[in-house]
Protein backbone atom coordinates (compact mmCIF):
# COMPACT_ATOMS: atom_id res chain seq x y z
CA UNK A 1 0.00 0.00 0.00
CA UNK A 2 1.15 3.37 0.00
CA UNK A 3 2.88 5.45 2.43
CA UNK A 4 3.27 9.56 2.62
CA UNK A 5 6.27 11.03 3.09
CA UNK A 6 6.71 12.41 7.49
CA UNK A 7 5.67 16.11 7.26
CA UNK A 8 8.78 18.70 6.81
CA UNK A 9 6.92 21.21 8.29
CA UNK A 10 6.74 20.92 11.95
CA UNK A 11 10.01 21.23 13.82
CA UNK A 12 12.08 18.45 14.65
CA UNK A 13 11.27 18.00 18.41
CA UNK A 14 7.41 18.08 17.38
CA UNK A 15 8.71 15.23 15.07
CA UNK A 16 10.28 13.59 17.63
CA UNK A 17 6.92 13.00 19.92
CA UNK A 18 5.74 9.61 19.75
CA UNK A 19 2.57 11.14 19.33
CA UNK A 20 3.49 11.48 15.73
CA UNK A 21 3.48 7.86 15.08
CA UNK A 22 -0.55 7.79 15.56
CA UNK A 23 -0.44 10.73 12.74
CA UNK A 24 1.48 9.27 10.36
CA UNK A 25 -0.15 5.68 10.69
CA UNK A 26 -3.65 8.10 10.75
CA UNK A 27 -2.15 10.01 7.10
CA UNK A 28 -1.14 6.67 5.73
CA UNK A 29 -4.43 4.85 6.38
CA UNK A 30 -6.35 7.57 4.84
CA UNK A 31 -3.66 7.55 1.80
CA UNK A 32 -4.45 3.80 1.24
CA UNK A 33 -8.14 4.68 1.13
CA UNK A 34 -7.83 6.98 -1.26
CA UNK A 35 -5.73 4.86 -3.61
CA UNK A 36 -7.85 1.54 -3.01
CA UNK A 37 -10.74 4.16 -4.12
CA UNK A 38 -8.79 5.02 -7.62
CA UNK A 39 -8.40 1.61 -7.96
CA UNK A 40 -11.99 0.26 -7.27
CA UNK A 41 -13.31 3.32 -9.45
CA UNK A 42 -10.95 2.01 -12.40
CA UNK A 43 -11.42 -1.64 -12.20
CA UNK A 44 -15.44 -0.62 -11.91
CA UNK A 45 -15.34 1.14 -15.05
CA UNK A 46 -13.23 -1.60 -17.03
CA UNK A 47 -15.72 -4.37 -15.42
CA UNK A 48 -18.97 -2.32 -16.91
CA UNK A 49 -17.15 -1.59 -20.48
CA UNK A 50 -16.55 -5.26 -20.75
CA UNK A 51 -20.25 -6.34 -19.60
CA UNK A 52 -21.44 -3.47 -22.35
CA UNK A 53 -19.93 -5.15 -24.66
CA UNK A 54 -20.60 -8.52 -23.93
CA UNK A 55 -24.35 -7.57 -23.39
CA UNK A 56 -24.13 -5.74 -26.78
CA UNK A 57 -22.55 -8.52 -28.76
CA UNK A 58 -25.04 -10.86 -27.60
CA UNK A 59 -27.72 -9.35 -28.48
CA UNK A 60 -28.54 -10.73 -32.32
CA UNK A 61 -31.63 -8.40 -33.01
CA UNK A 62 -28.45 -5.52 -33.27
CA UNK A 63 -26.84 -6.76 -36.39
CA UNK A 64 -30.36 -6.22 -38.33
CA UNK A 65 -29.83 -2.64 -37.58
CA UNK A 66 -29.81 -0.44 -40.58
CA UNK A 67 -25.95 0.77 -40.37
CA UNK A 68 -24.41 -2.23 -40.03
CA UNK A 69 -25.98 -3.53 -43.27
CA UNK A 70 -22.92 -2.62 -44.89
CA UNK A 71 -19.22 -4.15 -45.79
CA UNK A 72 -17.80 -2.15 -42.75
CA UNK A 73 -20.68 -2.53 -40.38
CA UNK A 74 -20.75 -6.21 -41.10
CA UNK A 75 -17.06 -5.92 -40.44
CA UNK A 76 -17.69 -4.35 -37.39
CA UNK A 77 -20.38 -6.36 -36.00
CA UNK A 78 -18.42 -9.36 -36.53
CA UNK A 79 -15.10 -7.91 -34.89
CA UNK A 80 -17.79 -6.74 -31.53
CA UNK A 81 -18.71 -10.10 -31.94
CA UNK A 82 -15.36 -11.72 -31.51
CA UNK A 83 -14.34 -9.33 -29.48
CA UNK A 84 -16.75 -10.52 -26.90
CA UNK A 85 -16.03 -14.12 -27.40
CA UNK A 86 -12.50 -13.47 -25.97
CA UNK A 87 -14.13 -11.34 -23.06
CA UNK A 88 -16.44 -14.27 -21.66
CA UNK A 89 -13.14 -16.40 -22.18
CA UNK A 90 -11.09 -14.04 -19.98
CA UNK A 91 -12.96 -13.19 -17.95
CA UNK A 92 -12.21 -16.10 -15.98
CA UNK A 93 -8.69 -15.52 -16.02
CA UNK A 94 -8.90 -11.98 -15.54
CA UNK A 95 -11.34 -11.80 -12.72
CA UNK A 96 -11.91 -8.01 -12.49
CA UNK A 97 -14.67 -7.78 -10.59
CA UNK A 98 -12.99 -10.00 -7.95
CA UNK A 99 -10.31 -8.13 -8.17
CA UNK A 100 -12.45 -5.09 -7.09
CA UNK A 101 -14.82 -7.12 -4.48
CA UNK A 102 -10.98 -8.20 -2.81
CA UNK A 103 -10.16 -4.08 -3.12
CA UNK A 104 -13.39 -3.27 -1.76
CA UNK A 105 -12.98 -5.06 1.88
CA UNK A 106 -9.25 -3.82 2.05
CA UNK A 107 -10.71 -0.60 1.43
CA UNK A 108 -13.58 -0.77 4.34
CA UNK A 109 -10.78 -2.12 6.47
CA UNK A 110 -8.51 0.42 6.13
CA UNK A 111 -11.70 3.05 6.94
CA UNK A 112 -12.33 1.25 9.88
CA UNK A 113 -8.05 1.63 10.74
CA UNK A 114 -8.69 5.12 9.52
CA UNK A 115 -11.57 5.60 12.63
CA UNK A 116 -9.78 3.75 15.07
CA UNK A 117 -6.67 6.54 14.54
CA UNK A 118 -8.86 9.42 14.31
CA UNK A 119 -10.60 8.46 17.96
CA UNK A 120 -7.12 8.27 18.92
CA UNK A 121 -6.25 11.90 17.77
CA UNK A 122 -9.66 13.12 18.79
CA UNK A 123 -8.25 11.70 22.82
CA UNK A 124 -5.10 13.06 22.63
CA UNK A 125 -5.99 16.59 21.66
CA UNK A 126 -9.47 16.20 24.06
CA UNK A 127 -7.18 14.97 27.02
CA UNK A 128 -4.39 17.25 25.89
CA UNK A 129 -1.36 14.31 26.62
CA UNK A 130 -0.41 11.29 24.83
CA UNK A 131 -1.44 8.82 27.60
CA UNK A 132 -0.93 5.43 28.23
CA UNK A 133 -5.00 4.98 27.07
CA UNK A 134 -4.12 6.30 23.67
CA UNK A 135 -0.99 4.20 23.43
CA UNK A 136 -3.15 1.40 24.44
CA UNK A 137 -5.22 2.13 21.30
CA UNK A 138 -2.52 3.13 18.97
CA UNK A 139 -1.25 -0.39 19.59
CA UNK A 140 -4.36 -1.86 18.79
CA UNK A 141 -4.73 -0.21 15.53
CA UNK A 142 -1.48 -1.20 14.71
CA UNK A 143 -2.25 -4.92 14.84
CA UNK A 144 -5.72 -4.31 13.06
CA UNK A 145 -3.29 -2.54 10.04
CA UNK A 146 -0.99 -5.94 10.74
CA UNK A 147 -4.17 -7.99 9.72
CA UNK A 148 -5.19 -5.66 6.94
CA UNK A 149 -1.80 -5.90 5.33
CA UNK A 150 -1.60 -10.19 5.16
CA UNK A 151 -5.04 -9.89 3.61
CA UNK A 152 -3.91 -7.07 1.09
CA UNK A 153 -3.05 -7.98 -2.62
CA UNK A 154 -0.18 -6.43 -2.48
CA UNK A 155 -0.85 -4.86 -6.01
CA UNK A 156 0.15 -1.27 -5.85
CA UNK A 157 -0.81 1.87 -6.86
CA UNK A 158 0.45 3.82 -9.98
CA UNK A 159 3.24 6.57 -9.11
CA UNK A 160 0.73 9.20 -10.39
CA UNK A 161 -2.30 8.13 -8.33
CA UNK A 162 -0.35 8.01 -5.14
CA UNK A 163 1.22 11.55 -5.91
CA UNK A 164 -2.38 12.62 -6.60
CA UNK A 165 -3.48 10.83 -3.52
CA UNK A 166 -1.04 12.34 -0.95
CA UNK A 167 -1.30 15.97 -1.73
CA UNK A 168 -5.33 15.10 -1.10
CA UNK A 169 -4.54 13.72 1.75
CA UNK A 170 -2.11 16.47 2.58
CA UNK A 171 -4.60 18.94 2.01
CA UNK A 172 -7.21 17.16 4.58
CA UNK A 173 -5.05 16.48 7.15
CA UNK A 174 -2.06 19.08 7.04
CA UNK A 175 0.07 19.05 9.78
CA UNK A 176 -1.47 22.13 11.49
CA UNK A 177 -4.39 20.28 12.48
CA UNK A 178 -2.71 17.96 14.33
CA UNK A 179 -1.87 18.50 18.59
CA UNK A 180 1.25 17.74 19.75
CA UNK A 181 1.03 17.05 23.64
CA UNK A 182 4.03 19.15 25.60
Amino acid sequence: MAHPDKPSQESSSTRDHPVWDVYNELRTARLNVKCLECSIKSLRRKSNILEVIVAIAGTSSIGGFWFLQNSVGTTAWKTLGATAIVIGALKHVFPVAERRLKKERSAVGYRMLEHELQCIRVGVKERRVYDDIAKAEFRIALRNKKELIAQSDGEPCSKQIIKNCRISVETELPVSEFFTPP
